[in-house]
């Protein structure tokens, strides 16, 4: 894993890109290549860039985590430009694919953490993975999620949805590694699909997509009984 040490630099460009793009608000995201709370003790870069952002008019930052030791960035003034957002997927596909990371309820803990600390939150429940009895098993979590986090936030809450895939590259350094692994990445019952950077992807047919479109649709969290807070629903399923 690589820490990056030069944070003043990359804020200060980011600050330029800013600029750039005014009057346009521009959104800097934290975990494009790996998440960043396991390292935030020995880098503490979020902290920094937290504050950063807390100082622009125009410029947002965000970052999706696994994880839960979130305890030092709630006392960080923050000013409501930063969104913390948490993964999360059903106890079968954590125990399964995501060995050595939180259990729901621990993640579902610390967002209410960050909720407390007055932060804009929200959640990517991703990968979606079809198996028997997954649709039993998501309603189950967004219950949870519901019956656990305050029915009202100080902002609206973040929902994204995206369907589990994989690259060729992907496939081969998992089976490398992994050569019992249980990730279903079977191409044949697969599609697919050249994506926007020019490299392809296997993406569930466009029949199981629609599964899961219309499940996340009919199982939005805020129309759950005793949800009363507002959210904004994101899908990606392409």
């Amino acid at each position: 894993m690589r820490i990056n040490v030069n944070v003043d630099e990359i804020l200060e460009q980011a600050g330029k890109t800013i600029q750039e793009r005014l009057p346009k608000e521009t959104i800097f995201e934290g975990s494009a290549t790996s998440d960043p709370v396991p390292v935030e003790p020995y880098s503490h870069s979020l902290r920094q860039a937290i504050r950063y952002f807390s100082k622009t008019e125009k410029g947002r930052f965000r970052f999706v985590t696994k994880f839960t030791d979130i305890d030092t960035l709630l006392d960080v003034d923050h000013g409501g430009r930063t969104e913390v957002r948490f993964t999360l997927n059903t106890d079968r596909v954590i125990q399964d694919f995501e060995k050595g990371t939180p259990l729901i309820s621990k993640r579902i803990e610390a967002a209410k953490k960050i909720m407390s600390a007055g932060y804009p939150t929200g959640f990517l429940i991703a990968p979606i993975f079809l198996y028997d009895g997954w649709q039993k098993d998501y309603k189950n979590m967004l219950m949870e999620l519901s019956n656990t986090l305050p029915k009202k936030t100080a902002y609206p809450i973040t929902f994204e949805v995206i369907s589990h895939r994989y690259t060729p590259r992907a496939k081969n350094i998992i089976t490398k590694i992994f050569p019992v692994t249980k990730l279903p990445m079977e191409d044949e019952e697969r599609t697919y699909k050249y994506g926007q950077f020019g490299y392809g992807k296997y993406i569930y047919p466009k029949e199981e997509l629609e599964r899961i479109k219309s499940f996340f649709s009919k199982r939005d969290p805020c129309c759950i009984p005793g949800w009363t807070g507002k959210i904004y629903y994101l899908s990606n399923f392409k």
